[in-house]
């Protein structure tokens, strides 16, 4: 071993065991890359075997084969079934795409559009075992991992999502208000709570959060509980104000209604009491109008849109059901006829 010793002064030895290492490290690496591209390969082939069922598969895999068609155009073809609603003719299109592609960037792609349209389907396990297979291999695929949350939202797995988000987290940044709502849904939804300790819960994570106040406001209306109104005081009832419009029974003590401006305008518009002459909103201070003429024919309605993709819903989203973005619904509100009544002035 006298070869190898460190004494040796010649500089040529120095430069050929470099050398040597250089090569073994490439070498390794190499195969390295090399054992685990095809262990994907086959983990995917493997995986698709257990969606291969349908009878009509050999037509799209030989419609491919035989057209030569670039991968992008069969996508497309794909992707227009799926927006048709022919989920089952795009689910066998990606399968063939799948055992036909070898590229690894378009198999990504093509196993988050397959395991996107059985979600669309309404096939959850299915879409989360393949989004999931998704992750094992490329584990940064962040439309992958945004499915996943609202798959696990509409299976109440609401811990799982939270998961989900820390991994998007340091990938994208602060989710503060993602794991909140999850944190929220995960209480509402826990067993073995009592009302009065969900509430608790709910309240220790911040009254003053938007998603808290009206997730606490729908829980106390639907299991007709209360709220101190020590806890009231901090509402922005802004948030809320379709809730309490729509909502018959008072839901506010006389002396709170009249010390808060939102609230005192909300009913003296819906006639239950005289506790404004006007209001800085339009449809508002309208019904405050007509309420003083005792004129009923007019109403509120309420749209709700989302700000990040400007999608207009009538019902209300904490997850808006386009661009899946969580607490972006604004409140619309539009002035409605009610009722045609002689001498109406609507």
């Amino acid at each position: 071993m006298d070869f190898l010793s460190l004494d040796y002064r010649d500089p040529l030895y120095g430069f050929f065991l470099l050398f040597a290492v250089v090569v073994i490290i490439y070498a390794t690496n190499y195969w390295a890359r090399f054992f685990k591209r095809r262990d994907d390969k086959q983990s995917i082939e493997k995986f698709i075997k257990t969606f291969d069922t349908s009878s009509s598969f050999s037509e799209y895999k030989q419609m491919i084969q035989k057209q030569n068609l670039p991968t992008e155009s069969i996508i497309l073809m794909a992707l227009s079934y799926d927006r048709n609603g022919e989920y089952e003719k795009s689910i066998e299109i990606y399968l063939t795409l799948l055992k036909t592609t070898f590229d690894n960037k378009q198999r990504r792609n093509i196993l988050t559009l397959l395991g996107k349209t059985y979600y669309r389907a309404g096939f959850l396990y299915k879409s989360r075992d393949i989004l999931l297979a998704t992750l094992k291999i490329y584990p940064k695929n962040e439309e992958a991992l945004t499915y996943l949350i609202s798959i696990y939202e509409s299976l109440r797995e609401y811990n799982k999502a939270i998961e989900i988000l820390k991994v998007l987290e340091n990938i994208n940044g602060d989710m503060s208000d993602k794991k909140l709502y999850f944190n929220v849904l995960y209480i509402l939804h826990d067993a073995i709570l009592t009302n009065n300790e969900k509430i608790e819960k709910i309240i220790s994570l911040g009254i003053k959060n938007k998603i808290i106040q009206r997730k606490l406001f729908e829980f106390i209306t639907i299991k007709n509980l209360e709220l101190s109104e020590d806890i009231l005081k901090y509402f922005d009832f802004n948030n809320i104000i379709d809730l309490i419009w729509d909502h018959e029974e008072e839901l506010f003590s006389k002396k709170l209604i009249q010390e808060n401006k939102l609230l005192s305008e909300i009913y003296t518009a819906k006639g239950k009491y005289n506790f404004s002459d006007k209001s800085d909103n339009f449809e508002l201070n309208t019904l405050i109008k007509l309420s003083k003429l005792k004129d009923k024919s007019a109403d509120l309605s309420f749209t709700y849109s989302c700000k990040k993709c400007k999608n207009v819903f009538p019902l209300y989203f904490y997850r808006c059901p386009v661009c899946k973005n969580i607490n972006s619904a604004s409140v619309e509100i539009t002035l409605t006829r009610r009722e045609y009544e002689t001498g109406s002035f609507v």
